[in-house]
């Protein structure tokens, strides 16, 4: 390497820290700052941190080891709560860049951990803390120790890092499968990889990563296995199994993801780029064994049943490097560039809770400049990615400054309807838990999971008991786990979000009788409608529930208790 090489590696390493740093300090900012409530997924990964565990009912442990870390020095506010998050992801981003030095250049390092800290998925991520946040570090520092290992760069040291990571990240989230169906491919297609594995290296990188996994399989074989059966039970494989309409859902949903402009130019060097430099060719396609498999898998998984967007979400680390290098490495490419700000203008047509003149709006404006920018560039598909770091740095913002705003204000934009999970549980716990208070309730009873959720976590230093009614014989969610047995047969105060639920709840107690309403209002819909989260009282007692089978559910089939009015508005147009 020459001096001039070394100069310029340098000012890439620190023109990447500075850049994720300034990101980090503003989400960090964000997080202070932001008035948004805990969802329940938050709420739950929460309390599973209040007990330290190997496991818990729905995933592996390190989310609630993560949370416990931070909570116990900084509290349980909900910015402590999430505090991990842009640490995480800012690690994650920082291994890319190494991944992608090593492979490519500092520039394609550089762009590939700019890529991925301003994906959109990743500023959504950044102000919540999830699974996926706390996969990705271990994801990313897997691949960098493996390509460490198979080019022979580093020894011993990459082949414990390897193990490591593939451990944790089995402790963070069984995704991570994903990664060793990678290597897996690696070793079929990649002669180096075989040298690299197939050694004591190899066996060193799988004995940490069983050495840490170990104990957190034990705690399942304890628990009747939980946590896999509940992870098997999410592929929901059942039923009519044929959906062809899914795979354009999950397309347009991994634009959301990653982007589009990364996206479209991933689809494009498939096709195009991958044979324009024999002599990559052979670290182009060991990425893409990171990459490829998880798409496909989660394509088919959408077509047979369903998928969410973010279940791909490991594909995007490896493709963010390989996107890097190839715009760098492509030639000037006119047509290219005309397809992605077109294709770019068509999805964002597909935002969500935008009205349709803003979508096209931003849509022109943002396709517009692309094909502006790209004759400044003379069409190099390099441009490409500053125009997606760009749109990006656009789109975090624009999320922030959502956030932020007064309540209000948010109201007359229209952007309601999409906060409303994270509004009005404080209000609610309080409320709840006050009216159980003046009723001399035993307990408080709800009827859905993200009520329980949400009432645990803002009123955590409340004296009664909260408890999940089971409409299932065996429990469905973590909320659901603490069996109904005594105070339930004393004053119970029940809560129902669901007046399909009801009739079901009542048959379950000898006394049910109705005590009004709590209504907490979370804003206004696009059309006017109020959004409510409305939940009946009911006090009740003596707890002699029938057996909750077939018979007893076609019983009740159709039946509800109080069903909201329809809205007014609705009622006009």
């Amino acid at each position: 390497m020459t001096g001039l090489s070394r100069e310029s590696d340098s000012q890439y390493l620190r023109a990447t820290l500075v850049g994720l740093g300034l990101l980090l300090v503003l989400r960090i900012g964000f997080l202070a700052l932001a008035p948004l409530n805990l969802y329940a997924d938050e709420a739950q990964y929460w309390r599973w941190g209040e007990t330290l565990d190997w496991g818990y009912y729905s995933k592996p442990p390190m989310i609630a080891w993560v949370i416990h870390a931070v909570t116990s020095v900084f509290g349980n506010d909900e910015w402590a709560v999430r505090l991990a998050a842009p640490f995480l992801h800012t690690i994650g981003a920082l291994f890319l860049f190494l991944l992608g030095r090593a492979m490519y250049d500092a520039r394609t390092g550089m762009m590939a951990a700019f890529g991925y800290a301003l994906m959109p998925a990743v500023i959504l991520s950044s102000a919540v803390i999830s699974t996926d946040g706390v996969l990705m570090p271990f994801w990313c520092a897997g691949l960098y120790a493996f390509w460490r290992l198979r080019s022979g760069d580093g020894g011993w040291a990459s082949a414990a890092g390897l193990g490591v990571a593939l451990g944790a990240g089995f402790l963070s989230k069984y995704a991570m499968v994903y990664f060793l169906i990678g290597i897996g491919l690696t070793l079929l297609l990649d002669r180096d990889t075989r040298k690299a594995l197939l050694s004591g290296r190899g066996l060193i990188a799988v004995l940490v990563a069983g050495a840490i996994f170990a104990p957190h399989m034990a705690w399942n074989a304890a628990n009747d296995f939980k946590t896999v059966s509940h992870t098997v039970d999410n592929a929901n494989l059942g039923g009519d199994l044929f959906h062809p309409e899914h795979a354009v859902d999950f397309l347009v949903d991994q634009m959301g993801v990653f982007g589009p402009v990364s996206l479209i130019s991933l689809i494009f060097g498939l096709f195009v780029m991958r044979g324009s430099d024999a002599g990559l060719m052979g670290r182009d396609r060991w990425l893409l064994c990171f990459v490829v498999p998880v798409l496909v898998i989660i394509l088919v998984q959408a077509v047979l049943s369903r998928a969410n967007a973010n279940w791909a979400a490991t594909a995007w680390p490896a493709a963010s490097v390989l996107v890097a290098a190839w715009l760098i490495r492509a030639q000037p490419n006119r047509s290219l560039w005309f397809w992605i700000a077109g294709l770019t203008f068509v999805a964002l047509l597909a935002a969500p809770d935008l009205a349709l003149w803003l979508r096209l709006l931003i849509g022109s404006a943002v396709a517009g400049g692309m094909i502006a920018y790209g004759h400044f560039q003379a069409y190099r598909p390099a441009g490409l990615l500053w125009t997606s770091l760009v749109a990006h740095a656009l789109m975090a913002a624009f999320f922030m400054t959502i956030a932020l705003i007064p309540a209000h204000m948010s109201t007359e934009l229209g952007f309601d309807n999409a906060q409303k999970r994270t509004r009005g549980w404080e209000t609610a716990a309080a409320e709840v838990f006050r009216q159980a208070d003046e009723l001399g309730a035993t307990s408080v009873l709800v009827d859905e999971r993200e009520v329980w959720h949400g009432l645990d976590y803002y009123a955590r230093d409340r004296e009664l008991p909260l408890l999940s009614w089971r409409r299932y014989g065996v429990p469905k969610s973590f909320s659901e786990s603490e069996a109904l047995v005594a105070p339930l047969d004393e004053t119970v105060l029940v809560v129902s979000l669901h007046p399909a639920m009801r009739p079901m709840l009542r048959s379950d107690f000898q006394v049910f009788e109705s005590v009004g309403e709590i209504e907490i209002p979370l804003g206004t819909r696009r059309n006017g409608c109020p959004i409510t989260r409305r939940f009946h009282l009911y006090e009740a007692s003596g707890f002699a529930p029938e057996r909750h089978d077939e018979v007893w559910e076609a019983r009740h089939k159709g039946q509800s208790e109080f069903q909201a009015s329809p809205c007014p508005a609705l009622k006009d147009q």
